[in-house]
């Protein structure tokens, strides 16, 4: 079992005792220097994000502390990847030391974890609030985890159990990030990447399962209203009700949709920036082959720091409560120009600041009035 320390490295050179692995096994001073640079908007969109989410008590929904969370962890991601690569651009090597290379080799797959554990708590809260009216089948949604689970942990253990060196080596090599030494890696970074793996696909899975439901659950509204548009282009009747009531279904569809749409999109762009590294964890065991190439190294780092960098603006663009909650916490000569520059002119300017704060979150108000209409049918049963 003590090759089970030896990290394999097929492009290596010998490395000089004194340093790290040099540059050009870590893709280039292109893909450092990109990495460093994509590191530097996340130092400051992804404290901004989190300080603006917590200063506003109508944001700390849930699903907003979860975003928080997950914004500190972008955060520490993208600081350590601007010291760290720019270190590594000016010196012409990566630096040198045991502490930074366990704290990337962990945070790596802590990030990846943490953020797509988090949608996929968002997207089940979403579907919840979606199919609030309809039972949850909880032994069979656990049961199934399980099964996942099992199925999962038992595959990405198979290079341990196999004694499949190839296999073994491949995990180690892209997950525990750590050259120090000439190549010895850390045995304790293999249980934190086998558990990654595994989170990892067993989220994706729960996630794509769930989007499957929020999609016909959607269609079937649309649908329902598409039907009633005929009825809607008729007379009103005394009060305008029928006239009220396709508006408001349709209304409520279009949020619906909105919704789905909004983490199609954020699943979609989080895959993009794992897919390569996923690729690699799950095709080494798979073949028994390593896949490795300098410039790939460098793409997987540079995806997994334009990941930590651009959530905040993804997150902050989809959500309008969001959006001025960040554009309030900049100065306010600042904010004039953004507004200005979006809307035209200063009496424009005074009407989106002035409407702003009076904006309720989307998510709560879709909560509040789900809520509302099953609490006035439950009224209305009670009077017939």
């Amino acid at each position: 079992m003590s090759n089970s320390t030896i990290v394999y490295f097929p492009n290596s050179v010998k490395m000089d005792p004194s340093h790290g692995p040099p540059i050009s096994e870590l893709g280039g001073e292109v893909w450092v220097l990109l990495s460093c640079l994509i590191s530097f908007p996340g130092m400051f969109l992804c404290p901004l994000l989190g300080l603006a989410i917590m200063s506003k008590k109508k944001l700390q929904s849930t699903a907003n502390i979860l975003i928080v969370i997950m914004s500190v962890t972008d955060f520490l991601n993208s600081l350590l990847g601007f010291l760290v690569f720019g270190a590594t651009f000016i010196l012409g090597h990566f630096p040198r030391s045991s502490w930074v290379c366990h704290t990337m080799g962990s945070l790596y797959p802590m990030l990846a974890m943490t953020t797509f554990y988090i949608l996929g708590l968002l997207t089940f809260e979403r579907y919840c609030v979606l199919v609030r009216n309809k039972p949850i089948n909880k032994q069979k949604a656990y049961l199934s985890v399980r099964v996942v689970a099992v199925v999962l942990g038992v595959y990405s253990a198979l290079p341990w159990i196999t004694n499949n060196k190839i296999g073994r080596d491949e995990l180690k090599a892209h997950g525990a990030a750590c050259f120090v030494g000439g190549g010895e890696g850390v045995i304790e970074q293999d249980f934190m990447i086998l558990f990654n793996v595994c989170l990892f696909m067993i989220t994706a899975s729960v996630m794509i399962y769930f989007y499957a439901r929020i999609y016909l659950h959607i269609k079937a509204i649309f649908s329902k209203t598409k039907a009633r548009v005929a009825p809607e282009q008729s007379p009103p009747s005394p009060g305008g009700r029928r006239n009220s009531t396709a508006k408001s279904q349709k209304k409520e569809s279009s949020k619906e949709r909105k919704i789905l749409y909004q983490f199609i999109v954020i699943t979609a762009f989080f895959l993009g920036c794992w897919c390569v590294l996923a690729v690699m964890w799950i095709l080494g065991p798979l073949f028994q082959i390593v896949i490795y190439n300098p410039h790939v190294d460098g793409l997987v780092g540079f995806c997994c720091h334009l990941n930590s960098s651009l959530n905040p603006i993804i997150y902050g663009a989809m959500n309008k409560n969001l959006r001025n909650a960040m554009f309030d916490m900049f100065p306010e000569g600042i904010q004039h120009i953004l507004y200005s520059k979006t809307y035209g002119n200063e009496e424009k300017v005074s009407i989106m600041k002035t409407t702003s704060q009076h904006m309720t979150d989307d998510a709560e108000d879709h909560d509040s009035k789900a809520s509302g209409a099953s609490a006035s049918s439950d009224s209305g049963g009670e009077k017939k």
